[in-house]
């Protein structure tokens, strides 16, 4: 299992490999809920759980699940990578 520092630079690499992609700020990258789990390396039930937790916010469009880059960022750092509570 890879320590907070470990994940922390691992998700700051793909971030960065976002914006180079995108030439946008990270607030006005929106990813849909397939991204998410891609960027963060996470189930869809772990994501399900991040949303019911408010750990960073979503937005519900027709259906479909968005969240801005620069808010899960936000989530991550105010959590400090601490989900398990």
């Amino acid at each position: 299992m890879k320590s907070s520092d470990e994940f922390w630079e691992e998700f700051q690499k793909r971030v960065k490999e976002y914006l180079d992609r995108h030439y946008r700020p990270a607030n006005e990258i929106l990813l849909d809920d397939t991204d998410l789990r891609a960027l963060l390396k996470i189930s869809r039930r772990t994501s399900l759980e991040y949303r019911k937790r408010k750990i960073y916010p979503s937005y519900k469009i027709d259906g479909k699940i968005f969240y801005f880059l620069g808010e899960i960022i936000n989530g991550i750092k105010k959590n400090g990578g601490n989900y398990d509570s």
